[in-house]
């Protein structure tokens, strides 16, 4: 079932970078979903979720799981042109931006440690076949590096229906485990978007809550006092926060410190 609706500017530009990454003809390698139903055809997909990968060089999403049972199309139609066309109108330029910084922090990446470490968590509205909107919780993570030069080959994305859970409109994010993740919440978009910190962010916030500098929070947690000021600069950019004391009572409200 195929989505007609016009495209939104900005997952049209996100369409465009993602297809510039391609290197290779989709035939490329003609096995692709009999290896990865090998890898995942035995992990259990619970009621609500859904599950796909999309591999960037060949510009497709190679395996699906689940999509007809929560939206109603049938996998075999699931692509990014289904998935951006089906986004809420008005989500789609902030999921546009998070995706464009989430594939430049997954270029920089060269054969890194974990891959589990690695997931951009990131929940927002999409159309089902029938019109209605639900909201979901995507997690998506590396799935496989290129062998030959240890960059992204593809991602795995994991995704939940959590619209009894979350009733409100905001978009939540979060990036864990990239060193690079340049988002910024534009300009008058602060109360549309909700970053939740990681458990290291978190660490560094609870101690510059408690008056601390930079060097003594860099003693305490172990890393340089440029990671804590590099903690602090993230956080104030994807909070949409302009200076620390109100940082601090953002997450004084929110319970994080």
């Amino acid at each position: 079932m195929k989505i007609k609706a016009a495209l939104h500017p900005a997952m049209e530009a996100l369409t465009k970078d993602i297809q510039g990454l391609r290197t290779i003809p989709s035939h490329h390698n003609t096995n692709v979903k009999e290896r990865i139903e090998l890898l995942l055809g035995q992990l259990p997909r619970f009621p609500g979720h859904y599950l796909h990968i999309f591999n960037f060089s060949e510009g497709r999403v190679v395996y699906a799981r689940g999509i007809e049972e929560v939206l109603g199309y049938p996998d075999e139609d699931f692509d990014l042109d289904l998935l951006f066309r089906i986004i809420h109108p008005e989500d789609a330029s902030i999921v546009a931006r998070l995706s464009e910084c989430a594939l430049e922090a997954m270029s920089k990446l060269c054969n890194p440690d974990s891959l589990q470490d690695l997931c951009l968590s990131l929940d927002y509205r999409l159309r089902k076949a029938d019109g209605r909107y639900i909201r979901v919780l995507d997690q998506t993570s590396v799935f496989e590096l290129d062998g030959a030069t240890g960059t992204v080959h593809s991602a795995f994305s994991l995704c939940k229906d959590i619209s009894g859970i979350k009733t409100s409109n905001t978009i939540g994010w979060q990036a864990h485990g990239f060193e690079f993740f340049n988002f910024q919440v534009p300009e008058g978009k602060a109360g549309q978007v909700v970053y939740r910190p990681t458990r290291r962010e978190l660490e560094v916030l609870r101690k510059i809550a408690e008056g601390k500098g930079s060097r003594k929070i860099a003693d305490e947690l172990c890393i340089s006092p440029l990671t804590v000021v590099t903690h602090r600069r993230n956080l104030l950019h994807r909070t949409g926060l302009k200076n620390v004391a109100q940082l601090i009572r953002h997450a004084s409200a929110l319970g994080w410190v």
